[in-house]
């Protein structure tokens, strides 16, 4: 006995690119063997994910579980079958238009046959049958005639256009649905045995592509209150869910997950690494159609690659304290492999690929912050953070807003942290740090006799520090590094020394500037080569 089984949406995992989707229903069973029909399943489905259970006052024996694709004379969703009955409708109000024009022009042809009757009109005037008058008569009543259908014409006209506009619009929405839920669909066939009456609540679960969520994040940086209180950061995490699979999620519990089943699927596999010398492809020519194509071709490639962020009183009364508004926050749940956060409440999210977010993290960090400057390229001072991300869970790849205060600073991007793990994040640029690179000194060394040129550069980097609070500045800077054997460049004084010096000439100092207090660091460098050589690249 076939029992067709109505079926909702209860629970819905979300993983980065697929989701795993449960559907509950209720039957009633005799005792004996049964199929239970659970249809409606989305194309996206995958077929060998379905699985079927169930509970009751029934006992069930499940013996087995097929899937099967069903076609239907119309698609199943209830708003694209609202559609098309709204598209026949407009078309048969076209189509009376049209029929309306037509009478009309087929008026208008008799009016030009009459019209083209001049010789039987002439003979019946000769003949006194008609007057002169009659003439006119009839003449001005073919002119008012002529005119009045035209107008009609036209009306109709008009009217169609409008609705050809309105058909275009709707068969647009149409093509999207049923792009998105097709006239085919899944359904599920479970044979069960039922060995004595009663009610079972059917429940299948399957997984979906054409789903999942990335994450978004929004950083924002507190500003030291002026009691002194410390500078914090808060980070909230937002999933924005996204899922094309023509079925919609109504009033589900929705859960979230950083698992990533698509990459427990193979353990990669090493193969042989070679290592030989290059062997030049050996040229061919081309047909010279086949060579003007390759050249479009590699045009097209070229082209891609170039073109490819008061309130009025009112009454005497006081008025009631405002109250901000709270952010839902999911609940975390760390299974060791992936970490999950279940959203509270019921979410609704549509089958047609547009986006839902929800929050599912809000967390206060306590930052370390410092500034860097470069003043070699820009005379801003960049405001640094390092987190030590204590979630509880990782943070995957994602964009992130950032803010000072309530002040909007840009985008960036964040890189998969692990729990525990350190990230460091720029906060836009802290007007209130100056920086001044300027060159004070340039001299060349003419005592020596012999053919060598000796040139001594001297740089002077000034800082100012406007804040009210002590700030921690690393500077970074550079000087040249010599590719030729006959180039020797030295750095000569220093002052202070640097924190580090690399082997390719980078200079770094930290340097703790008090409010208001200034600083300048002071270096040169000697550059010495053959007079007859020519150098390039000293001047920056």
């Amino acid at each position: 006995m076939e029992i067709q089984v109505e079926t909702i949406i209860t629970t819905v995992v979300v993983y980065p690119d697929r989701a795993r989707v449960t559907c509950r229903g209720q039957a009633e069973l005799t005792a004996g063997l049964h199929q239970l029909i659970v249809g409606e399943l989305p194309l996206a489905l995958e077929p060998e994910s379905v699985r079927a259970g169930g509970a009751g006052t029934a006992r069930v024996r499940l013996r087995g579980v097929d899937v099967q694709r069903r076609h239907y004379a119309q698609a199943p969703a209830a708003n694209v079958t609202a559609l098309e009955e709204q598209i026949e409708r407009l078309q048969d109000q076209l189509q009376a238009l049209v029929d309306r024009q037509a009478v009309k022009q087929a008026s208008i042809d008799h009016l030009n046959g009459l019209r083209q009757a001049t010789t039987e009109y002439a003979w019946g005037l000769a003949r006194g049958r008609s007057t002169a008058e009659n003439q006119a008569a009839l003449m001005r009543f073919f002119e008012d005639e002529d005119a009045r259908l035209r107008v009609e014409l036209r009306s109709l006209a008009g009217e169609q256009r409008d609705l050809h506009e309105e058909l275009a619009k709707l068969q647009a929405e149409l093509d999207q649905l049923r792009s998105a839920r097709p006239r085919q669909r899944y359904e599920a066939r479970l044979e069960v045995e039922a060995l004595s009456a009663g009610e079972f609540a059917v429940e299948v679960t399957y997984v979906v592509g054409r789903a999942g969520w990335r994450p978004l994040y929004d950083v924002r940086l507190l500003e030291p209150q002026r009691d002194g209180g410390a500078t914090g950061v808060v980070l909230t995490a937002l999933a924005e869910i996204t899922q094309n699979t023509g079925q919609a999620w109504s009033g589900v519990g929705l859960t979230v997950s950083t698992a990533r089943p698509a990459l427990n699927q193979r353990v990669p596999e090493l193969k042989p690494w070679y290592v030989d010398v290059p062997h030049p492809p050996q040229p061919q020519p081309l047909p010279r159609v086949m060579h003007a194509r390759a050249m479009a071709k590699g045009a097209a490639a070229e082209s891609a690659e170039m073109f490819t962020a008061d309130a009025m009183p009112m009454m005497a009364m006081a008025a009631p304290p405002m109250v901000e508004a709270e952010v839902e926050i999911a609940e975390a749940q760390d299974s060791g492999t992936a970490v999950s956060f279940a959203v509270s409440g019921s979410i609704d999210i549509p089958g047609d690929g547009t986006p839902h977010k929800t929050t599912i993290g809000r967390h206060e960090l306590t930052p370390q912050l410092d500034f860097l400057a470069v003043p070699r390229h820009t005379d801003a001072v960049f405001r640094r953070a390092k987190l030590t991300n204590a979630t509880g869970a990782p943070l995957l790849p994602g964009p992130i807003n950032l803010y000072v205060g309530d002040e909007y600073i840009g985008q960036n991007r964040l890189e998969y942290t692990p729990g525990g793990a350190e990230v460091e994040l720029v906060l836009g640029v802290e007007e209130r740090i100056t920086v001044k690179r300027e060159l004070v000194r340039r001299e060349v060394d003419k005592r020596l006799l012999r053919d060598v040129r000796q040139v001594v550069y001297g740089y002077e980097i000034k800082l100012e520090n406007l804040l009210a609070t002590a700030a921690r500045v690393t500077v970074q800077d550079q000087y040249p590094v010599s590719r030729h054997e006959q180039i020797k460049v030295r750095l000569d004084r220093v002052a202070p020394e640097p924190v580090e010096q690399s082997e390719l000439h980078l200079l770094k100092w930290q340097l703790d500037l008090a409010a208001a207090e200034k600083k300048t660091i002071r270096y040169e460098y000697q550059v010495e080569h053959p007079r007859a050589l020519q150098v390039v690249g000293l001047l920056d």
